[in-house]
């Protein structure tokens, strides 16, 4: 088990050496300009060697919009509204997902999150994710040196 996490962690690291994407505000690389009439949500997770390696698909409002992986980022412009922002998981957990209403011009960071142990028995089983919505100082520092993925 431990190796395993090794080698997906490897082959993570690897991964990210080739990042060349539009990149998010703060990463070193200008992002493509939010036009006046739209909203930004921002998808992000870190790159931690402790969380799970997998990827889960990310939706808006029930409309899938993209996959998470550890240590990547990448934006969705959309119209103003109320969204509900979401990932695939194998668990329920409290308070998973976010609810966000953003007006024009606004700007949202989204952090998935990895719930170790969450719903797990002692012989592990699936993977649990949540959505936490970050203050934008916090989320551009730690957006920075993150992989942006193409949308």
């Amino acid at each position: 088990m431990k190796l395993n996490r090794l080698v997906a962690v490897s082959l993570i690291g690897v991964t990210l050496g080739g990042c060349a994407a539009a990149a998010p505000e703060g990463s070193g690389a200008a992002a493509a300009p939010l036009a006046a009439e739209r909203a930004r949500v921002y998808v992000y997770r870190e790159l931690n060697p402790y969380d799970s390696p997998t990827w889960t698909a990310v939706s808006l409002n029930r409309e899938k919009v993209g996959n998470s992986a550890p240590g990547q980022v990448f934006y969705r412009d959309v119209a103003p509204g109320t969204y509900e922002i979401e990932v695939r998981s194998d668990y329920l957990y409290p308070n998973q997902f976010k609810t966000v209403t953003l007006a024009p011009g606004a700007t949202v960071y989204a952090k998935i999150q990895d719930v170790r142990s969450w719903g797990k028995s002692f012989d592990g089983g699936g993977t649990t994710f949540a959505v936490t919505i970050v203050d934008p100082a916090v989320a551009r520092r730690e957006i920075g040196a993150l992989c942006p993925v193409a949308g």
